[in-house]
């Protein structure tokens, strides 16, 4: 028998199937794993070439395929199902969906998580053969859909129908048009698209990068390079695609400011580059290090710019009521006014919780702490906490004994048990100076949001040289985590420069990257 070859791209599911000189070609999106060998039941010339072969080894792949049988199939199986449905098995599963009125959008946003197109197409033939035009939102993810398997022509074929239907003030479907067009050479046509998107209000990153990108990639490097920075003036943030895209039209030799400033972009913005984009760069260059990095202590003028901003936002903002009460927040605000001098700040729910509740020893935990505190290393400590810690509970979680000999160590600010205590936390450690930390886990991203856009980045330096958290308790001593001695953007001494870049690992709340790319200009 001829030797079959299959060949897959998994990003976008291709496969190729030859047998002597006939070539049968069919794109779909098919998720794989490594190098398992899965197909799409599309064509019968195609399953008979794959055969028995693929369908034994596609039970290896990461998600496991549901078949068409004539029994029907359930509605939570549709973005497994790796082959095209019959208007009747599409009428059968509609037959016994919750609300029918709503079954083909329904069922076409759960195509869009795992595009199948094949799927998602005999989906579409269901409802012209039912004599019934698709609503809107079956058309938007059916396009999307299109778009995310590069089946162009039919994606053409969607546009033409919502053009001539109006439908064409959603930005989150100009976007999904953008992208689409942007892959095609009628890419240029996208710019309408995004004319609407300012007419509708701001545009948004997600209605740049595919139109810089495209530019670029057919030579127009110039066009792309002013939508770049304008996208850049209005605050944006690029892709690292879109990054990646105008870096490698740039001559660093021919165009070393425009680098150099799009690099001051990246830190402004407290952006880092992907790995791969980060070996582009390291092209550019030599390799250096042995210099010192750009610590995370604040200027007296920025610390000053962050303590008022935090107060007047944070603390004394419109909000601050669904969190607390006047009478509460004036009593905060005259006892730390009185008593600014900690040297750190703990968040007493927080360090309690921090093993969770299985090791149901909450306030046994923050003692510890605070002992480790200030009659280890001599600190002056305050701890903040709800009223009901100082409750003994049944069970022994909390225990008022505990509370009495913290109190005795430390100085304790209580709120009320419906109180956020994150807001005094932050006011109270930045009342007492640049000197003073905090410990918590809480990542801070609501009282991060409030702020200004310089500020936030004063606000995420700060945090990274004054928060620790509680990692675990061995031997009786707690161990925390390490503040940054150094902030982590993009930096430049002199000639050299400094990038933290992503290696793809996973980083939890403000954590950067770990890993650098230092070089510098050769002479």
């Amino acid at each position: 028998m001829p030797a079959v070859v299959v060949r897959f791209m998994c990003r976008q599911g291709y496969f190729l199937a030859r047998q002597t000189q006939r070539v049968i070609t069919q794109r779909c999106e098919v998720p794989l794993k490594s190098t398992v060998l899965a197909h799409r039941h599309c064509s019968s010339p195609v399953d008979s070439l794959i055969g028995k072969q693929a369908s034994s080894k596609r039970q290896d792949s990461q998600r496991k395929k549901t078949h068409v049988t004539s029994s029907g199939i359930n509605f939570s199986d549709i973005d497994a199902i790796d082959s095209s449905l019959t208007p009747e098995q599409w009428g059968m599963m509609k037959a016994h969906f919750k609300h029918p009125q709503d079954f083909e959008r329904k069922a076409m946003e759960r195509l869009v998580k795992n595009p199948n197109f094949c799927v998602a197409e005999s989906l579409m033939a269901y409802i012209e053969e039912d004599g019934r035009k698709p609503r809107y939102g079956v058309l938007f993810s059916y396009l999307a859909i299109c778009v995310r398997c590069e089946m162009y022509d039919e994606m053409f074929k969607v546009y033409a129908e919502l053009r001539r239907t109006g439908k064409m003030l959603d930005p989150n479907l100009l976007a999904t048009l953008i992208k689409g067009f942007c892959g095609t050479d009628r890419w240029k046509e996208s710019l309408e698209f995004l004319k609407i998107v300012k007419v509708l209000g701001k545009a948004y990153s997600r209605h740049y990068n595919h139109i810089i990108i495209a530019a670029v990639e057919h030579g127009e490097k110039q066009f792309g390079m002013s939508l770049f920075e304008e996208m850049m003036s209005a605050g944006l943030t690029p892709s690292d695609e879109c990054y990646g895209a105008v870096m490698r039209t740039l001559s660093l030799a021919e165009e070393e400011d425009r680098v150099y400033n799009l690099f001051e972009e990246m830190r402004n913005n407290g952006e880092y580059p992907s790995q791969s984009l980060a070996l582009h760069i390291k092209e550019w260059f030599e390799g250096a290090c042995a210099t010192r990095l750009e610590g995370t202590d604040l200027t007296d003028e920025e610390f000053h710019l962050l303590h008022d901003s935090v107060l007047r936002r944070v603390i004394h903002g419109k909000d601050i009521f669904r969190s607390t009460t006047p009478e509460e927040l004036k009593k905060f605000l005259d006892f730390i006014k009185d008593r600014n001098d900690y040297d750190v700040v703990v968040d007493g729910l927080n360090v309690a919780y921090a093993f969770g509740s299985k090791q149901k020893k909450y306030s046994r935990t923050l003692l510890k702490v605070v002992e480790h505190l200030v009659q280890q290393l001599g600190l002056h400590v305050l701890v903040l906490g709800r009223k009901h810690m100082k409750v003994t509970t049944a069970h022994g979680a909390w225990r008022r004994s505990d509370m009495d000999t913290i109190e005795s160590l430390a100085d304790l600010f209580l709120t009320d048990n419906v109180s956020k205590d994150d807001p005094y936390l932050l006011s109270a450690t930045l009342s007492c100076g640049p000197h003073a930390r905090f410990i918590s886990g809480d990542f801070m991203r609501d009282h991060k949001a409030l702020l200004d856009n310089f500020v936030q980045r004063l606000f995420l330096k700060w945090l990274r040289g004054h928060q620790m958290k509680l990692l675990s308790i061995s031997y009786g001593a707690p161990i925390f985590s390490d503040v940054h001695t150094f902030d982590i953007v993009v930096q430049r001494t002199q000639n050299t420069w400094h990038f933290p870049y992503d290696d793809g690992e996973p980083r939890q709340g403000l954590e950067g990257p770990d890993k650098w790319l230092c070089v510098r200009r050769g002479t």
